[in-house]
This record gives structure tokens, C-alpha cells and sequence, in this order.
């Protein structure tokens, strides 16, 4: 159970708070429970709702990872962490699968292997697809919303951070 102006994380929607915990009714439907949430961070207005009776649906709602969390993440970073897989609609499904998952481990090790995999490219003059360009950033504003929260700071501020981190452990 989570309580009316906590922090979450939510599936895909990332960083939210909630807003509200009241009966809606949608359609025709008999009213019921639900969790409104508010994503933090975005630039347009949008709400989630989350059915209380829907195990599915709830089980995604998860708390904010705490400072220490957050930084032993960041101290974990590992460009090889998560293999590339060359076949194109294969690795979306498998990258898409870790990013919509709940394991904030997978979806650093999966910025990682996408940055390692941009820095090969760029070596060679080449770049990144659109696909996997699109998915880095989806990754990065989750879980820099993430850090951003437990950390105290400014989602803009993260990365600087995090390369400053880096740096200690090196």
C-alpha cells in the first residue's frame, strides 16, 4: 500500500508521485479504486491510473530507490554488462523487455551496453540507429529521474554526477 503524495516509480511512466487515491468511474463501469499518478519530470500534463484491484498493474508501482541504492548503482556501472544482440527486432524486444521492467540494475546495465556499443560505432565512423538511440534516452531519463530523487538533485545534474562517480571507483 502506498499513501496519498509518496514518490513511486511505475513501470514505464518512471518517477511519479501520487496525486490522489480515490473511486473513478470510467465508461459504464461500477466505480472503483484507483491510484493517481502524476509523473515527475515530464514537460507535458499526464496523469496514470492504477486500479487498486488489478495485481498486475500494482505490483509495477515500486518506491524510489534510497541515496545509498542509487549510488551503489552508480558504482556498478559495467560497459559489458548486458550483451548486444545484432539482430535488430530481436534486441528491441529484448531491450524494451528490460527497459519496462521493474530491475533498475537491467536498465543500467542496458544504458551501458548501448553507450559502449554508440562509442564502437563512433570509432568508426558510424552511429547509432534511431531505434537504439531512442531507447538510451528513454533509459537514461527513467533512471536519471530515479537518481535525481533519491539523490536530492536536479535530473540535468545526473550525468555530471555520475561521471564524477565514476571516477572515485576507477
Amino acid at each position: 500500500m502506498f499513501s496519498k503524495g509518496e514518490t513511486v516509480v511505475y513501470g514505464g511512466s518512471g518517477v511519479c508521485e501520487i496525486d490522489d487515491i480515490k473511486d473513478v468511474r470510467f465508461y459504464h463501469e461500477r466505480p472503483q479504486k484507483y491510484y493517481i499518478l502524476k509523473p515527475l519530470f515530464v514537460n507535458q500534463a499526464q496523469v496514470v491510473y492504477v486500479p487498486f484491484n488489478n495485481e498486475k498493474l500494482t505490483s509495477k508501482i515500486q518506491p524510489v530507490i534510497t541515496k545509498k541504492e542509487a549510488l551503489e548503482l552508480i558504482h556498478s556501472i559495467d560497459e559489458n554488462s548486458v550483451e548486444w544482440i545484432e539482430d535488430r527486432n530481436e534486441r528491441k524486444e529484448r531491450f524494451n523487455g528490460l527497459l519496462s521492467s521493474s530491475d533498475r540494475k537491467d536498465i543500467v546495465d542496458l544504458i551501458s551496453a548501448i553507450c559502449a556499443k554508440r562509442k564502437m560505432l563512433e570509432d568508426e565512423g558510424k552511429s547509432l540507429n534511431q531505434q537504439d538511440e531512442k531507447i538510451l534516452t528513454d533509459a537514461q531519463r527513467r533512471m536519471n529521474a530515479e537518481f535525481a530523487v533519491a539523490l536530492g538533485m536536479d535530473p540535468k545534474e545526473i550525468p555530471d554526477f555520475i561521471e564524477v562517480e565514476r571516477e572515485k571507483v576507477s
